[in-house]
């Protein structure tokens, strides 16, 4: 799978979110504290946009029906036996790079 740079690294400042749709794929790119995770921004009970939620420490709260997960893992938390699709993310230069699907080049 291809890698992407997505956004620059003191663009994302600890505690943020940002959704951002890259070849297609919606992203949700999360920092809690100073470590960069990314996932497919789509809740996993209603595919309501977890961009639109809250991250507080490292839980991160869908605001339609109020699931939750852990913003490190993506696994989730209330309701447990549930999980956020995750990417690999590297960071390089400054950049934040993200492994996308082949058919999100």
């Amino acid at each position: 799978m291809p890698w992407k740079a997505v956004l620059r690294e003191e663009e994302l400042w600890t505690g943020e979110t940002l959704g951002l749709e890259i070849g297609g794929q919606k992203l949700l790119l999360v920092n809690v504290d100073g470590a960069v995770h990314a996932f497919e921004d789509r809740c996993a009970h209603q595919s309501w946009p977890l961009s639109r939620g809250k991250l507080v420490g490292r839980e991160l709260t869908c605001s339609l029906h109020h699931w939750r997960y852990d913003a490190c893992t993506g696994a989730g938390l209330n309701p447990a036996g549930v999980a956020l699709r995750a990417y690999a993310v590297r960071i390089a230069d400054g950049e934040i790079w993200v492994e996308l699907d082949v058919d999100g080049q």
